[in-house]
């Protein structure tokens, strides 16, 4: 998606393009067509290869943010600790961002902190494990969440 070319295939082949990425980060089956189908129509909005682009391209340095979040992102990138609750999940079966990325950082932490690993989940466990996903965040809101 740097390349000319790469950017070419995603304006002109957006679905083509997301299924690979539904298809390749995470476990085989977890979604059918009529999901995917469903989902689909996003990617015929006017501006998401422009978006999905630009996204890729900052994070890996080949573009530059969006100036009006400089702000923002100076202040993001200025907190070393993270003072409120926390809940990680993280799929096991992740092939983007692999679960071991997410172990050992307690200590950038200084409220409660939880990390759960979702055994045989991939990139997107809010899509594949809904029901696990619900409960996760209700037990934590119900203990951590402002009241």
């Amino acid at each position: 998606m740097a390349t000319a070319r790469g950017a070419e295939f995603v304006r002109n082949n957006g679905k083509e393009f997301a299924r690979y990425q539904w298809d390749s980060w995470g476990p085989s089956g977890w979604f059918d067509d009529a999901i995917f189908d469903g989902v689909a129509s996003s990617f015929e909005n006017p501006d998401w290869a422009d978006v999905t682009l630009h996204s890729y391209r900052v994070r890996w340095e080949e573009a530059e943010p969006d100036p009006r979040y400089a702000e923002l992102a100076r202040r993001q990138a200025a907190v070393k600790i993270i003072t409120v609750p926390i809940l990680t999940l993280h799929g096991g079966a992740d092939r983007v961002v692999f679960a071991q990325s997410s172990e050992g950082l307690e200590e950038h932490f200084t409220a409660f902190y939880r990390r759960v690993v979702l055994d045989g989940i991939g990139h997107f466990p809010t899509r594949e494990a809904s029901d696990q996903v619900s409960r996760l965040l209700a037990a934590f809101l119900d203990s951590h969440g402002k009241r």
